[in-house]
């Protein structure tokens, strides 16, 4: 075990401030959805019936606005305003039971007491060294930080060609491939306690919108990319994708996420 390593630098804090682009904020809900069985996880790891719930770097809200009918509230947290923004406008975004908190994790003013707290891809951004603390401070004795992972297409018969093309066009020029939840463990953030797959499930998208879903990302934002980048980008993705999609306009796949939960180490 080793502690307080040098942050990786391909989530240094120049590569997550391109979430606070209203573009980016716009083309999020594009992304491949949680199968609902991500959500039946979560529900299930609540030690109390309608406890409350801390989503960190809750994005638009999908997580946060999942849970909010089935629990007694929850405050969602994210440091982009334009997230938030956009997920005020979407399906239970305005549920008086949610609670959107616009700030940094590390900084915002928290309610401890929480049951669970979750965690979607936005964990990589956040300093490790300060959040995991607080997660304990936060939380009740019994409960639990839920990592969730899986916005993307499950073994898709194009992955290999499309992760060239984002080798190729990527705009985080320190990108490695990382195993997050063995870094968090070896890191001597999170003690896991369990891991679960979701059981993959049909998915259906336009290549329009499945294109477009990639500059919700912070190595693909339009901003950094250059218009030529991008539409060079779009059309060679949907050439790739055109020999998959059906009468070359809709793509069928499937959806799988991955929960681990556990307690964090303070």
């Amino acid at each position: 075990m080793y502690r307080n390593p040098p942050r990786l630098l391909q989530y240094q804090e120049t590569y997550a401030a391109r979430f606070k682009q209203r573009s980016m904020a716009d083309s999020y809900e594009l992304r491949p959805p949680y199968p609902n069985e991500t959500f039946s996880i979560l529900l299930g790891l609540l030690a109390e019936p309608k406890g409350r719930v801390l989503d960190v770097g809750c994005g638009t809200g999908r997580i946060a606005r999942s849970l909010v009918d089935h629990v007694a509230g929850v405050d969602a947290v994210d440091f982009s305003g334009e997230m938030i923004r956009v997920g005020k406008s979407l399906d239970r975004g305005g549920h008086p039971n949610l609670n959107w908190l616009h700030g940094r994790v590390e900084e915002v003013e928290l309610k401890p007491g929480y049951t669970l707290v979750t965690a979607g891809a936005s964990i990589h951004w956040m300093d490790w060294n300060v959040v995991f603390p607080r997660f304990d401070e936060v939380l009740k004795a019994d409960g639990y930080v839920a990592i969730i992972e899986g916005d993307r297409p499950f073994d898709s018969p194009w992955g290999e060609a499309e992760r060239e093309l984002i080798r190729q066009y990527s705009t985080n020029l320190h990108y490695q491939q990382i195993d997050l939840i063995k870094e968090l463990v070896d890191r001597n953030h999170l003690l896991p306690v369990g891991d679960r797959r979701t059981v993959p499930v049909n998915f259906s998208q336009t290549v329009a919108d499945y294109v477009e879903s990639f500059h919700s990302r912070e190595s693909m934002s339009r901003e950094h990319m250059g218009d030529g980048n991008a539409k060079e980008f779009d059309a060679e993705l949907s050439r790739i994708l055109a020999d998959f999609a059906e009468n070359q306009e809709m793509l069928h796949f499937q959806l799988q996420t991955r929960v681990v939960w556990g307690r964090p180490i303070p």
